[in-house]
């Protein structure tokens, strides 16, 4: 409907902390998390309340490695990152994310000739939907480790939402088995996952399976 190629919903919240709760199809889904590695990128939740518009210069720019590895692994070549405003417990309102992916690399300019380039109020309308359904099925989380217990959201179970909190299990594990603070456990696993060119989430499933010591990340 919207003439993109791709899509991704996230919820946002304190220390870099995000969660992605849909895509339209595995190369949405792996572009999130090559972002997340990398920690780089537009719109990160931090309650921008206008569309950010990101051609492939502009990724080369401000996020070069964001723009490598989405070079590498995925098709895409820009973004269109636009807010949802989410209704957190008391009444509070929270950031989201809806990044729209594009093959070619001008996302305002037509994909071809005869064809229309991306409109952005259907895409502010699409946001606006995306953002009550959110709410509706009780968008709740603040922050890593949010969802356990009760009240869980249903968007919760998601299968991108579990595996980002897999993350956030092993950041934890990381913090007490090498002794360092929060912020330095997920920079360490990032450059790990980076420099292994791989993301957060594989490089986490290998910790939980006993496959890659915790203690082999202090070299």
């Amino acid at each position: 409907m919207l003439a993109v190629d791709g899509a991704v919903v996230s919820v946002a919240g304190r220390d870099a902390w995000r969660l992605p709760v849909g895509a339209s199809d595995d190369a949405a889904a792996a572009a999130e998390r090559w972002r997340f590695t990398v920690g780089q990128g537009p719109g990160g939740g931090d309650g921008a309340a206008e569309p950010l518009v990101v051609d492939a210069d502009g990724l080369r720019t401000r996020w070069p490695a964001l723009h490598d590895q989405l070079r590498r692994h995925t098709p895409f070549r820009s973004t269109v990152t636009l807010p949802l405003r989410l209704l957190l417990p008391g009444g509070a309102t929270g950031p989201g994310v809806l990044d729209l992916h594009l093959h070619r690399e001008r996302p305002l300019a037509p994909p071809g000739p005869g064809a229309a380039p991306l409109d952005l109020g259907p895409a502010r309308r699409v946001a606006a939907l995306v953002g009550a359904g959110l709410d509706a099925t009780g968008a709740g989380a603040t922050g890593a480790g949010a969802g356990e217990g009760h009240g869980e959201p249903d968007w919760m179970d998601a299968p991108t939402a579990r595996a980002r909190q897999r993350v956030w299990m092993v950041i934890s594990m990381a913090q007490q088995v090498l002794a360092v603070e929060r912020a330095d456990a997920l920079a360490l696993l990032r450059a790990t996952a980076y420099v292994q060119d791989r993301t957060l989430e594989d490089l986490a499933e290998d910790v939980v399976a006993g496959r890659t010591p915790l203690g082999s990340l202090r070299g």
